[in-house]
């Protein structure tokens, strides 16, 4: 009981993949058969979906204007399979990505080659930054 308790109250800030929550309840020292009872437990009453949680965290990363390589590595980092992580990224939603790098962007003083190199480097693909480079306050710069 103790582990079902443990694992809820980390349920209870964030969601989690199942691999990360076994492993936090491994750190804690509960056995193996535990663990197992709990995540199949869990995964019975609704609390652990993997497929829902990596959908949610791409589309809150998307309206934080994060790209998807960038967003690939924070699904793989929690510890989802590669299989959920590409149906979750069917979710990508680019239109928004776009507007929140051009609001940004119109807050700060950005040349054209300075911005080039960043989005480059947050990891986003060309067609993303060609969408962006469209904005006429960036030409102007």
């Amino acid at each position: 009981m103790k582990a079902m308790s443990y694992a809820l109250k980390l349920l209870k800030f964030r969601s989690r993949s199942e691999n990360e929550l076994k492993k936090r309840l491994k750190q804690k020292g509960f056995e193996d058969n535990e663990i197992i009872n709990v995540i199949e437990k869990l995964k019975k009453y609704g609390y652990l979906n993997e497929i829902d949680d990596a959908i949610n965290y791409v589309k809150t990363k998307c309206k934080r204007g994060w790209s998807k390589k960038r967003i690939y590595i924070g699904l793989l980092r929690r510890g989802y399979n590669k299989q959920i992580i590409k149906e979750a990224l069917n979710n990508y939603e680019r239109d928004l990505v776009v507007n929140k790098l051009k609001s940004e962007i119109k807050r700060k003083n950005f040349n054209k080659e300075k911005l080039i190199k960043l989005l480059r480097s947050r990891g986003f693909e060309w067609d993303i930054i060609k969408e962006v480079l469209k904005n006429d306050w960036v030409n102007k710069c």
